[in-house]
């Protein structure tokens, strides 16, 4: 119960105005990085929504995954919807507009890094297991080298957007 209630927290910050209706009264988040918001997050997408799409484009690949082992499955799954989440979070900080509300500055921004970094990993362990798996088969060279390319560069991608988001400066202002 006591989880319940800190998830919930930043209710707190909501007020009721004379109408009735609810203002926020929070802490807010200035962005302050060297690039505009709009460039910055341009960027990002390019990098994130680039990673995303190359995971679901590996999937795609006819004949990449083809009666693949559970072991291969299980980690391309997993990075897919890593980054999906990662995308998920991605459009929310764009949403929430300027200035950021702390609330959703601890759910975005906060956790942009270690969502793209985790669809990093699992894009690489899909990676490495297709190799694995063309090695043990040696069946379907040209797609499974494709798949493999492609989550090779998501992994790169996610990577690059980790950075990024990491070097990403806001300001809190009460």
């Amino acid at each position: 119960m006591a989880d319940r209630k800190k998830k919930r927290a930043y209710l707190d910050d909501f007020e009721k105005d004379l109408n009735g209706n609810y203002q926020y009264r929070g802490a807010h988040y200035h962005y302050k990085g060297t690039k505009s918001r709009g460039r910055a997050l341009a960027g990002l997408w390019v990098l994130c929504g680039g990673g995303a799409v190359l995971v679901v484009a590996a999937g795609l690949v006819p004949g990449a995954t083809a009666y693949a082992p559970f072991w291969l499955l299980l980690p391309y799954m997993a990075g897919l919807l890593a980054a999906v989440y990662a995308v998920y979070l991605l459009v929310r900080l764009t949403a929430a507009g300027e200035p950021l509300r702390a609330y959703l500055h601890e759910q975005t921004v906060q956790k942009l890094p270690g969502s793209c970094l985790l669809a990093a990993v699992f894009a690489a362990i899909t990676a490495a297991a297709q190799l694995v798996q063309l090695a043990l088969e040696g069946q379907n060279l040209p797609a499974r080298l494709v798949f493999t390319l492609l989550q090779a560069a998501a992994a790169a991608a996610f990577v690059l957007a980790s950075k990024r988001f990491k070097a990403l400066k806001y300001e809190r202002q009460e």
